[in-house]
């Protein structure tokens, strides 16, 4: 990560150029991971041999996204390892250079010839705009071949980006026959003196980027790991995922190690400057982003912005919290949502609300409910709200088993339980597992329009009603917040919750006074 030269690996005294292959790539690299060039136990060594270790493995790589291209039809948007036309010269000049010294050290016949003056013609006629495209083609197309298969550029012929790329390498072979004509003569401290290399700045290796994703993806497979590991929902990961490339897209890059305190603060102001966001969701957002760069630096301590997250001083927005009542349904909502219910025939809007009405539920467990979860015990029915079969809870508190009210018997619920086939009770049309939220968000806003109650949460709206009907209908605290799922943090609500208190909750239960319909 940060601090790190990129593609090198040090392991027992040795080094190597490393680089990960893209998954898409791997099956036209044998499924390789990754591929690696092993440069020795010297570290001056090594760090010399890096560059061109790494041009070849890149060339490589380049060849498979050839391939990958060819068999889906689809066309990189831009280079994999961009680098500038000064860039690709100056490291071209660098290889040829190193390579001459290579030749010296291994065949003594090297050095007593000289150098081709018609080539180095060639090469500086190249440079200085007297040769076609086709000549520069035949001079030094096979180096901007390779240059284009390492990624580090998609230029292509007859554009001016491929013709001053063509002339820069134009510019790193007359160099390096310079070179080599003065180490003829036993002369090893020439320096280019064309501007273009001359004054050329040297290429630090970059730390590798380290994107939003391969963080998620870290802490993903962090907390599945373990007999009782207790994995990130798939649901949470992906708002982090899209949290995250919302300020990806904003800042123009996904790598999470550049990012700085004031692209923080720009992108939340100018999430609230476009007006479509409230500031709760733009202070949500920013706390996702920031919590995934605290996972990228307790991953790496030690080199992902061991300072501290450049996130982390940011003030977040404020933002005015609507009174709880105004958020719920009030009696006449509610009779009028139920009442609409009854005349649905899809199984979602049949059920749901009646199901968070004499609850507190959740919308989203709610829609979760499996024909399983229904139990019955001394001849009275419940059902549990639980994460068994890959299912997923917001807090471990939600774990709960909830009596069926009386007014649901009536209505006829564990008749269309009974009745249902195992698995989810509430699926889509066309596949079993749907989001449920938005669904009966739209469904009831078709009777009680947005700009007639905008206050009105048409999801959670049933939660703060059942706490009401709890308070009004003396329903004990404990038993409240154990049926909604809720936690005060006591530490008895870690012992029991056995089969023995079903009796007491379902009499909890009872307390509540059903709603009045009329048919």
């Amino acid at each position: 990560m940060a601090g790190n030269i990129r593609h090198w690996k040090e392991r027992n005294g040795r080094y190597s150029a490393r680089i990960v292959i893209p998954p898409h790539l791997r099956p036209f690299l044998d499924n390789k991971t990754e591929l690696e060039i092993q440069l020795g136990g010297d570290k001056r060594e090594a760090l010399r041999k890096h560059a061109a270790a790494v041009a070849s493995i890149q060339r490589q790589i380049g060849i498979a996204r050839q391939k990958h291209e060819t068999a889906t039809g689809q066309k990189a948007k831009q280079p994999a390892y961009p680098l500038t036309a000064q860039q690709i010269a100056l490291r071209d000049y660098q290889n040829q250079i190193d390579f001459d010294a290579e030749l010296r050290a291994h065949d003594p016949r090297y050095a007593q010839s000289g150098v081709d003056a018609d080539e180095a013609r060639r090469y500086r006629d190249g440079f200085a705009g007297k040769l076609s495209d086709d000549e520069l083609q035949e001079l030094v197309g096979a180096r901007l071949e390779r240059a284009r298969l390492a990624g580090n550029t998609d230029a292509i012929k007859g554009t001016s980006e491929w013709r001053a790329l063509a002339q820069a390498l134009c510019v790193a072979s007359y160099e390096a026959i310079a070179r080599e004509d003065e180490r003829n003569e036993g002369d090893f401290t020439g320096k280019p003196s064309h501007p273009l290399l001359a004054n050329a700045a040297p290429i630090e290796d970059t730390p590798a980027p380290v994107t939003f994703d391969n963080i998620i993806d870290d802490e993903v497979k962090r907390r599945a790991r373990g007999k009782d590991a207790k994995p990130l929902p798939d649901r949470t990961a992906k708002k982090y995922r899209d949290h995250c490339a919302a300020f990806a897209k904003w800042r123009k890059s996904k790598n999470a190690l550049t990012v700085t305190a004031a692209e923080g603060k720009g992108w939340i102001e100018s999430l609230q400057d476009a007006g479509e966001l409230g500031n709760r969701t733009v202070k949500a957002m920013l706390q996702n982003v920031r919590t995934v760069m605290n996972w990228g630096k307790q991953n790496d301590p030690a080199n992902f912005f061991p300072t501290g997250n450049p996130l982390k001083d940011i003030k977040a927005p404020d933002y005015t919290v609507l009174p709880s009542y105004l958020r719920a349904f009030t009696m006449e909502e509610a009779k009028l949502v139920l009442t609409a219910a009854r005349k649905e025939d899809k199984a979602m809007f049949r059920w749901i609300p009646w199901l968070c009405a004499y609850s507190g539920m959740r919308v989203s467990e709610a829609g979760n409910l499996r024909k399983e979860d229904f139990f019955e015990v001394g001849g009275r029915w419940f059902w549990k709200v639980t994460t068994v079969g890959a299912r997923s809870l917001k807090t471990a508190s939600s774990e709960r088993r909830i009596p069926v009210h009386k007014a649901l018997t009536d209505e006829g619920l564990l008749d269309f339980v009974k009745a249902a086939k195992s698995g989810r009770l509430f699926k889509g049309d066309t596949k079993d597992s749907v989001l449920i939220q938005p669904r009966i968000s739209t469904w009831v806003r078709g009777f009680i329009p947005y700009d007639k109650r905008p206050e009105l949460s048409p999801n959670h709206g049933w939660r703060h009603l059942f706490e009401d009907f709890c308070r009004r209908d003396g329903v004990p605290e404990d038993a409240r917040n154990y049926m909604t799922g809720r936690t005060d943090g006591r530490s008895q609500e870690l012992y029991g919750r056995s089969d023995v208190m079903l009796p007491g909750l379902a009499a909890a239960m009872d307390r509540i006074q059903a709603i009045t319909m009329t048919r």
